[in-house]
């Protein structure tokens, strides 16, 4: 059971983003306090980190200092994001929030009251070998709602919190890529930017319909399903490719905004493999949607206690933690 010394915030959800003071949080953040702008939302951020311990009394003169350091840290990590993102959002609410916990878990706890999570593509302790993080495709496959991974540049630079690039979104006719949909048209609707609808179907086979023939019949029944989810205002295009969808969707990111992808909410997998792929090749960054919430959230394991800090409580002694 998680140990609360605050309660949550009470009144709309609020965009929640996780941060650690590495380059990738700070972009993660950058985009988080435009997503509360444009929704009209709070924006929570939280921060988790491990305290040190000890079953000697022994130690405790060396646990200590370490623990009130580490605590030290976490608290100039979330007031540092706090100062930012006021300076980039100054008319919304901004609350920061330190847990004793692990990132994950923490996140997916959180992420129930949340109304959207932001988490950057890789934190301080990423392997530089992986293109996203554990902890970012964790939060994807597992969070109640919608997920958006921030990606830096292909060339490294930070993406921008405000990008004018459309939205791509990839579309199949499920229901989970009318969640998808709906997710980039709302997006697109905020930012005043156009939409890409992706159809990838793959290349027709030897003894089936003629290529132009087949192209045809997706493309009438691709633009069927679109024309009852036009909204007025928005620039929706069609793009049919005969191609996989993760490929589809990795060339078509290149220049865009954003790349919506929708998944199943099915915890006892990770993600599908093209929001896999999408999720580690993209140019921009990538939004998780699933057309229901995620139940089975519940059933994670919480990996130790949790206690919950604002930065304005006096920091508990080290014998006080659960």
């Amino acid at each position: 059971m998680a140990s609360r010394i605050v309660g949550r915030n009470q009144g709309r959800r609020a965009v929640l983003v996780g941060v650690d003071g590495s380059v990738s949080a700070q972009g993660a953040l950058s985009w988080a306090a435009g997503e509360a702008s444009y929704r009209h939302s709070s924006l929570r951020i939280v921060h988790a980190f491990s305290s040190p311990t000890t079953s000697s009394p022994v130690d405790m003169a060396f646990v200590g200092p370490v623990y009130e350091g580490v605590l030290s840290a976490a608290e100039w990590i979330v007031r540092e994001a706090e100062d930012y993102a006021r300076r980039l959002a100054p008319g919304i609410r901004i609350t920061g929030e330190m847990f004793v916990a692990t990132a994950a878990p923490m996140l997916l706890r959180e992420a129930r009251d949340a109304e959207l999570v932001v988490v950057g593509s890789r934190g301080l302790g990423g392997f530089h070998g992986l293109l996203v993080g554990s902890v970012s495709v964790a939060v994807a496959a597992h969070a109640p709602c919608p997920v958006i991974v921030v990606r830096p540049r292909p060339d490294g630079s930070a993406f921008p919190a405000t990008p004018t690039g459309r939205i791509v979104v990839g579309v199949d006719g499920s229901d989970v890529s009318t969640a998808a949909i709906r997710f980039a048209l709302q997006e697109a609707a905020r930012r005043h930017v156009g939409v890409t609808a992706v159809h990838a179907v793959a290349p027709p086979r030897r003894h089936r319909c003629p290529t132009r023939v087949a192209e045809a019949i997706d493309q009438q029944l691709f633009a069927e399903s679109l024309d009852r989810m036009r909204v007025s205002g928005i620039d929706l295009q069609t793009r049919l490719v005969h191609a996989h969808p993760a490929q589809a969707l990795i060339e078509a990111s290149a220049g865009a905004g954003l790349v919506v992808v929708g998944s199943d909410g099915n915890a006892d997998l990770l993600l599908g493999s093209v929001s896999q792929a999408v999720l580690h090749h993209s140019d921009c960054p990538v939004a998780v949607v699933r057309p229901r919430p995620v139940t089975s959230v519940n059933r994670l394991p919480a990996r130790g206690p949790q206690l919950q800090l604002t930065t304005s409580q006096r920091l508990p002694d080290l014998k006080d933690l659960p």
